[in-house]
């Protein structure tokens, strides 16, 4: 079974999909107004599976998706960057 580490808000967690899924990928979006990232894995005769909320992917997870998690220059997620204090 395909295990990500991921960041939610009130901290990080194993996601886990069924040997089933084909691929993961992830895109950004808007969840109740805030940005975050969603992952939709795929399967092949079933309905895709959606994780939304999510902060940021483990980076030694990311190999397991089909795109990658995006990031500014020092390697922070897209989403926590936004969401940080300047």
């Amino acid at each position: 079974m395909p295990e990500l580490r991921v960041r939610k808000p009130d901290g990080w967690m194993t996601v886990t999909f069924p040997d089933a899924v084909a691929t993961i990928s992830v895109v950004g979006g808007k969840v109740d107004g805030q940005l975050c990232l969603t992952l939709t894995a795929e399967r092949e005769d079933s309905p895709r599976l959606v994780e939304t909320g999510i902060l940021d992917v483990d980076e030694n997870d990311e190999n397991v998706l089909e795109n990658a998690v995006p990031r500014t220059e020092d390697g922070t997620s897209v989403v926590l960057d936004r969401l940080l204090p300047s």
